[in-house]
């Protein structure tokens, strides 16, 4: 019997033990609902340390509450966040890669129209709020389809490669490039009014020109059209973009003459 009184007398220690733990753990939980999931997870898992004793603290248990089983069972909690912690990185590190990725030309090592639009979005957004002229060139190849046609779609895709790097190397650090589709890019030019766009589109379509790529030991150059469009109050991306275009065509009336050369 007094074996039998002794290990009750301890049960019942430790059941109150217990429950006094649940009891701070409820109040420091309940306290927490003042707060956001992020402002938690920072609470739990961020510094200023990383000792225990400080990380029972930001939880609002009374240092005298804190006994070997409150300190396991939080130790336990912890551990499970900071797991869930690593998992949430992760999973937001391929959400990242995914977003690039689908922000990336299937064919041209550059943005696609996607990642355009939304930059161009936010270039509107400025224009708006801060007054700075800003400029969308927009760029069509001439006689690209003749390549296609001629040499098929590996040709055609070395040389929407090609123009990308050409377009690349005349860019500012500034600047925005992207494929659009088919055989048309678009740059958006920051503080540059429609007379420095149309200025720095001829100069790059003269490059264009001057420069050739090889496919089967062939040397194929190309030519473009070109648009420049000035960002307006009240604009929205599609609608300036559909503005360059337009610009656009009115040089490819002018340019469509000029054939893609391929040489013999």
């Amino acid at each position: 019997m007094h074996k039998s009184l002794k290990y009750a007398k301890n049960s019942a220690a430790q059941h109150d033990e217990i429950v006094m733990a649940e009891s701070a753990f409820s109040k420091s939980l309940k306290k927490m609902t003042d707060f956001t999931t992020g402002d938690v997870i920072r609470a739990l898992t961020g510094k200023p340390s990383n000792r225990m004793s400080d990380r029972i603290a930001m939880l609002g248990i009374p240092p005298k509450e804190i006994t070997q089983s409150v300190s396991l069972a939080v130790s336990a909690l912890l551990e499970k966040i900071d797991d869930q912690n690593i998992e949430i990185k992760r999973i937001k590190e391929q959400l990242e890669e995914l977003e690039r990725l689908v922000d990336v030309d299937c064919v041209a090592p550059i943005p696609n129209r996607r990642a355009f639009i939304r930059r161009l979005s936010w270039a509107v957004s400025m224009t708006e709020r801060y007054g700075h002229p800003s400029s969308v060139l927009y760029f069509d190849l001439n006689g690209f389809k003749a390549i296609n046609d001629s040499f098929g779609h590996a040709a055609g895709d070395m040389a929407l490669k090609h123009v990308s790097q050409v377009l690349i190397s005349s860019m500012r650090e500034s600047d925005f490039l992207a494929r659009i589709g088919g055989d048309e890019f678009a740059m958006i030019l920051y503080h540059a009014n429609e007379a420095d766009a149309l200025d720095r589109g001829k100069k790059i379509a003269e490059k264009l020109q001057k420069s050739s790529f090889l496919f089967n030991g062939r040397p194929i150059s190309l030519t473009t059209a070109f648009g420049a469009y000035t960002l307006q109050k009240g604009d929205d991306a599609e609608s300036a973009l559909s503005a360059a275009d337009t610009k656009m065509y009115i040089d490819k009336r002018r340019t469509r003459s000029r054939a893609t050369n391929i040489e013999a």
